[in-house]
């Protein structure tokens, strides 16, 4: 795992995406063959050294500061409301007349303005190619340390907590957790307001070290995990996995919680059918800011409408819990005292993905490390988990 496997917020030390400026799916496509994401890393910077200004040299009169307007954008650079009202990588080349550098090994982020700023995009093409191009949609911009940037309230880069919790609409964060130091990166806490997408990051002073904008979602990722029925639930809404045709919820369920994913994608592969091997076409609807991907059915076999859900993915930053308190970050032996011993395991590209058998719907999870202590915590989760 690396960067490119990594949400926003979050970034891979050692395989392990560590809350800081994270985000990613994959981790060695424990969904089988209907699991991954063709593009798109949420990785990025931790809060590296994003210095300078907005169009002035050191020692200059900056001018007045952009706007840091969560759910929108920083300055004139925007982020994708869904794939019609979109911000491309070619439209921040051009608003900021420069092609931007590379930050670490994350692949679809990039860093400008002497590394103040980066911007983080999703594979956008027809057929994803992997790489970060002008066509590719941008789905956070980040200020760092030296960008003349504040929010409306005057809040910016180096605002302290305390600061930010005394403006009415950042004192209560959907989500708060300590990050560890990585890199640059101080350590410290981030926090996040996925109503409103905006993600603080502290330092170990509690002063602010990176202000990330997102597009808002009506949701924050907090569902109740169910690995036995393979569904997830957020409040009185259950989203739930099927075999695509029959069962499973249908595709504006979990867009009716969630909102449009930041991207979706087409794929087709063989399946074994009662009627025999079919060759059927699934959606992925990838929430790459929320931490879930899900599969499903996008076809019709016969009589059949296959418009039904499969397969669910989990990474950081999600944090719902099953009933029994367990998640991404649980340890190993810890998943065991709910799930008991798996039933096998699945190694793909060098990551190990173990197989627990939770009544009529499969459960995988990875962990760091691959798992090879029971200390090790789960990074990844699979509902649904289908065979290879």
């Amino acid at each position: 795992m690396t960067n490119d496997d990594c949400s926003p917020g979050f970034v891979c030390s050692d395989g392990v995406c560590h809350e800081a400026h994270e985000g990613g799916p994959d981790a060695g496509d424990p969904g089988g063959d209907l699991g991954g994401d063709p593009g798109g890393d949420l990785g990025g910077d931790p809060g590296g050294d994003p210095g300078g200004d907005p169009g002035s040299d050191p020692g200059a009169d900056p001018g007045p500061p952009w706007i840091i307007t969560p759910g929108t954008g920083i300055g004139p650079i925007q982020v994708s409301q869904s794939r019609s009202n979109f911000f491309s990588l070619g439209q921040v080349r051009a608003e900021l007349g420069e092609q931007g550098t590379t930050v670490d090994s994350a692949t679809y982020t990039l860093a400008f303005l002497g590394q103040t700023m980066s911007a983080t995009g999703i594979d956008s093409n027809a057929s994803p190619n992997q790489q970060f191009d002008n066509e590719d949609h941008i789905i956070s911009v980040a200020a760092g340390e030296g960008l003349n940037a504040r929010t409306i309230e005057g809040l910016g880069v180096g605002s302290t907590l305390g600061e930010v919790h005394a403006v009415g609409r950042f004192a209560s964060p959907d989500r708060s957790g300590i990050v560890p130091a990585y890199g640059e990166y101080p350590g410290g806490k981030m926090e996040y307001y996925f109503g409103q997408g905006f993600f603080v990051g502290y330092n170990n002073l509690d002063q602010a070290s990176l202000m990330t904008v997102t597009r808002s979602y009506p949701h924050p990722p907090d569902g109740t995990i169910d690995p036995a029925a393979g569904r997830i639930t957020f409040g009185g809404t259950t989203i739930e996995c099927g075999d695509g045709y029959t069962s499973g919820t249908k595709r504006n369920v979990h867009q009716g919680i969630l909102g449009v994913p930041d991207w979706d994608y087409g794929f087709s592969m063989d399946i074994d059918t009662q009627y025999g091997v079919q060759n059927v076409d699934f959606y992925l609807d990838s929430y790459r800011i929320l931490g879930i991907e899900l599969i499903g059915g996008d076809d019709t076999v016969f009589i059949y409408d296959v418009d039904r859900l499969v397969i669910i993915s989990l990474y950081l930053p999600y944090y719902g819990r099953t009933a029994a308190g367990h998640g991404l970050g649980t340890s190993k032996g810890d998943w065991e005292t709910e799930l008991g011993a798996p039933s096998n395991t699945v190694t793909d590209s060098g990551v190990t993905a173990y197989i627990y058998n939770t009544g009529s719907r499969k459960f995988a999870v990875t962990y760091t490390n691959n798992g090879s202590s029971q200390s090790d915590v789960a990074v990844f989760l699979v509902l649904n988990y289908q065979t290879p």
